[in-house]
């Protein structure tokens, strides 16, 4: 991941994550967490970057029911 770092009090650092699809293959034995997995990994570089927002574009979820 490429990051700018600036002590500049007027910038505003975002994390852009696109397409997570949350529940892709989660009845699979294997790759059941893989979604989940890569979601908490975003969340953790957001925190390690000290990312000011986090924009999340495209499908959130995979499916469109709960």
């Amino acid at each position: 991941m490429s990051a700018v770092e600036t002590d500049n009090e007027d910038t505003l650092s975002i994390l852009v994550a696109t397409d997570n699809h949350l529940g892709y293959m989660e009845r699979d034995p294997v790759r059941g967490l893989d979604s989940f997995s890569a979601f908490s990994e975003i969340l953790q570089l957001a925190q390690l970057h000290k990312a000011d927002m986090v924009l999340l574009g495209g499908d959130l979820f995979h499916d469109n029911r709960p």
